[in-house]
């Protein structure tokens, strides 16, 4: 789980509104994906929950900004110290995923395919259907995940865990 600490830190920065289409509702749907690929995929949940928080952290705009991935590799790697220890190995997962995440490549390493998929999951929520040929998991390929996903990021549902897990809500935004 992503320490709110953490959370509240990566947000101070946030350049964007919390709740636009790159901010804090897809960060939420993306690591719910990703809790479900990393489940059936083997993937390093720790790096895959950090990814759902990094990887659009530096955003400068809703839309065409190439080096926002490479951004928020560079927030996680001055935030190391901030949360739980991944070991280098892990942190090296963390880093190419969030650098590389909109590159549109595929990848062999489950914990780096989890990651991708998990916010390919959610391409619905700016009217892009997600294909199924460019994700990397046999398990975001599953048509019950490709809808489930799809349906919430076509709503922009807000998952419970924004005021759960992080202390985000309506009235009580760090």
């Amino acid at each position: 789980m992503i320490p709110p600490a953490l959370v509240a830190v990566v947000l101070s920065q946030y350049r964007l509104p919390r709740f636009g289409t790159h901010g804090v509702g897809h960060w939420a749907r993306v690591l719910e994906n990703g809790r479900r690929v990393a489940a059936a995929s083997g993937a390093r949940l720790q790096v895959v929950e950090l990814f759902a928080l990094f990887h659009d952290s530096m955003r400068r705009n809703e839309a065409h900004d190439p080096d926002h991935g490479r951004r928020g590799a560079e927030l996680a790697w001055e935030l190391r110290g901030h949360f739980p220890d991944l070991g280098d190995d892990g942190f090296d997962l963390l880093l190419e995923a969030c650098s590389h995440h909109t590159d549109g490549g595929l990848t062999a390493d489950a914990t780096v395919g989890a990651c991708w998929d998990a916010d390919r999951l959610d391409l619905m929520r700016a009217g892009i259907r997600t294909n199924p040929r460019r994700l990397c998991t046999t398990a975001a390929r599953a048509p019950a995940l490709l809808s489930w996903a799809g349906r919430r990021a076509r709503r922009r549902v807000l998952p419970a865990l924004l005021q759960e897990e992080w202390g985000i809500g309506p009235s009580r935004q760090p």
